[in-house]
């Protein structure tokens, strides 16, 4: 396995092969990634791991990762900043944007209902991976926060793409974010905004505008 491969394992069972790309890495200074994929198999109630806490061999798995990383730290005596040991966790699942289904009998209840765009009990995290996986961009780009006007925004792939997922955005948030654009100097840039995130029409007009004239391509920006 090279230096700076990806180790794909389908059937990770409880992520030896991730223990394994830990182990490499800390033996030669390697930058290899591992993603680990498998179905949320249970355990049965019998088995010795169910009596640990453990509900289905992911969980087995993602505690592995956790603790062969640490172990793998305090037997090298490297650092976090010269063996990366973290990873993000995934589950396959519907969007977490709300489809158009309309109820003709119930109406009223339905218009209400799409008024926040999002499925019940999803974070605005989820939201954001998303929509990063639908833009194609890579999961391990750095996700960070800032806070422009008053207002939370995420910056993806060091300003490739910026998200505000608030409400009630002003023509604040988009000055704010050409500001950013312009001191980052990003190779490409695409804004998401939430589609009932503007005061109203005449901002998410104006506010589109500014974004425009800060060099935001017609295509890169959207709404969800």
């Amino acid at each position: 396995v090279g230096s700076n491969d990806i180790v794909l394992d389908f059937f990770s069972g409880s992520s030896s092969s991730a223990d394994a790309v830990m182990q490499m890495n800390a033996e030669d200074n390697g930058n290899r990634r591992f993603i680990m994929v498998q179905i949320p198999e249970i355990i049965s109630e019998y088995d010795d791991a169910y009596k640990a806490g453990y509900s289905n061999i992911c969980e087995i798995g993602k505690e592995r990762i956790h603790r062969a990383g640490e172990k793998i730290k305090e037997e090298t005596g490297l650092s976090a900043d010269k063996l990366d040991i973290g990873f993000k966790v995934f589950k396959l699942d519907s969007s977490n944007i709300k489809k158009w289904n309309a109820d003709f009998d119930n109406l009223e209840t339905s218009l209400l209902d799409m008024v926040y765009n999002y499925v019940d009990g999803r974070t605005e995290e989820d939201v954001v991976f998303e929509i990063m996986i639908k833009l194609g961009l890579d999961l391990t780009y750095a996700v960070e926060e800032t806070a422009i006007a008053g207002k939370k925004v995420y910056s993806i792939g060091f300003g490739a793409l910026m998200l505000c997922l608030d409400d009630n955005i002003t023509i604040d948030v988009a000055s704010g974010m050409a500001a950013m654009k312009n001191k980052i100097q990003p190779e490409t840039w695409k804004v998401v905004f939430k589609d009932n995130g503007f005061a109203n029409d005449s901002t998410k007009t104006n506010v589109k505008e500014i974004l425009k004239c800060a060099g935001l391509e017609d295509d890169a920006f959207i709404t969800v």
